[in-house]
């Protein structure tokens, strides 16, 4: 598939377009990872354009004020987290529009052991 890549949740009311290499996939088991399947793909954050309006995108800040994990208010596809350091962002590659992720090389990470525990929901 050629740049730039479309990514979508899964009632299509969220779009995006990313201008970016797609490489370095990390599957992660934290508490939220785990439970929403996301598959995180680290771009600039100037990469990744918004297609559909912003005020569709809705927020769950759960460590700090900078970052987020940002979803679908529709179908609840997590599609992106942001408040990575050097303006990053993390989208979740299972999104990408005609990309078969059992065809991608990914990376493990212990996030539920590496990361320091964060306040409980």
């Amino acid at each position: 598939m050629q740049r730039p890549y479309r990514l979508s949740c899964h009632c299509g009311d969220i779009s995006l377009e990313v201008d970016a290499e797609l490489s370095r996939l990390v599957e992660c088991n934290c508490s939220t990872c785990r439970r929403s399947g996301f598959l995180h793909w680290k771009v600039d954050a100037a990469a990744v354009r918004l297609i559909t309006e912003k005020r569709r995108l809705s927020s769950y800040i759960w460590r700090d004020v900078n970052g987020g994990h940002h979803f679908c208010p529709t179908c609840g596809t997590a599609i992106m987290r942001s408040g990575y350091p050097g303006d990053r962002v993390s989208l979740n590659a299972r999104c990408i529009e005609g990309v078969d992720v059992f065809t991608l090389e990914i990376e493990r990470y212990d996030g539920q052991n590496d990361m320091p525990p964060g306040p409980l929901p």
